[in-house]
């Protein structure tokens, strides 16, 4: 086996087919230059005459006889083969002058300039359009800004007010809880100074009406307790004699301790009329023993 004919094989086929790439351009330049080759068109120059010569009179020679031809064998004709009829050739571009070709070349040149320019002014166009859209949309953003920091400081003043409003609120709150705290307190105060009050004075009426109590019908009962109620006067006087409402267990004792009250008349009472009605209807629990 030839290696070496193997290996040169592709490189004469390249070879070849460039070599035929190279014949045909060669022959379409040559048919090219042909067909665009300028060709100035033939002079022809006349002559005119205003009288022309005569002419020379030629000789006329006698005619001949004539000649009798055979007639030829007609034979018959073969069948005429149908001839292809084929489309005519486009013609060949026909060669412009330079001054042709020039104006062309300005022509186009102009075209695309003008098609340049329309471009250009078109691109402007949209640049100016997108100019336009874009301050647009930069002012609406800076309107929007706007709107809201003048609603954000509109919001923090109504907010501001509110705290001031609910600090108020809470301070009169505060000053009225504290009032009612005070006053309660007063109250209390005062209730227990009245409780002790009255404590002081039933105390003193109970010492009273002991002067007055005959000790002997209570002695065996050891220490015993009567609850009596009396209608008093402003003056310590009662309004109607006494009753027991709870009784000793004795009778005798429980007699005895209402004679002791209508006795001891008038009975102390505090001065402040408004202690003193809590003694209109008394309701007093007496020991006669202690």
């Amino acid at each position: 086996m030839n290696w070496t004919a193997d290996r040169d094989e592709p490189g004469k086929i390249t070879s070849g087919v460039l070599a035929v790439v190279v014949h045909i351009a060669f022959f379409a330049l040559l048919v090219l230059g042909v067909s665009w080759q300028h060709r100035a068109p033939a002079t022809v120059e006349v002559e005119l005459w205003n009288n022309l010569p005569p002419l020379p009179q030629a000789k006329t020679p006698p005619p001949p006889p004539p000649k009798i031809e055979p007639k030829p064998e007609v034979k018959p004709q073969p069948p005429q083969p149908k001839v292809e009829v084929k489309p005519a050739p486009e013609p060949k571009p026909v060669a412009k002058p330079d001054i042709v070709l020039e104006k062309e070349k300005q022509e186009k040149a102009l075209r695309e300039h003008e098609e340049r320019e329309r471009e250009r002014q078109k691109a402007e166009a949209l640049k100016r359009e997108q100019l336009a859209k874009a301050e647009a949309i930069k002012r609406e953003q800076i309107a929007k800004a706007e709107a809201k920091k003048r609603e954000d400081a509109e919001k923090q003043k109504l907010a501001a007010l509110e705290r001031d409003r609910r600090e108020k609120q809470d301070q009169i709150e505060k000053l009225r809880r504290d009032q009612e705290k005070a006053v309660e307190a007063l109250r209390q105060q005062q209730a227990s100074a009245q409780a002790k009050m009255v404590d002081e004075y039933k105390r003193r009426i109970s010492d009273k009406i002991r002067r007055y109590v005959v000790k002997d019908p209570c002695a065996s009962l050891g220490n015993p307790e009567i609850v009596f109620e009396a209608i008093l006067l402003p003056d310590g006087n009662t309004l109607q004699p006494p009753r027991i409402k709870r009784s000793s267990g004795s009778a005798a004792c429980d007699d005895a301790v209402l004679r002791a009250v209508i006795r001891a008349q008038p009975l102390p009472l505090p001065p402040d009329p408004v202690l003193m009605a809590q003694f209109r209807e008394l309701n007093l629990n007496f020991r006669p023993n202690e």
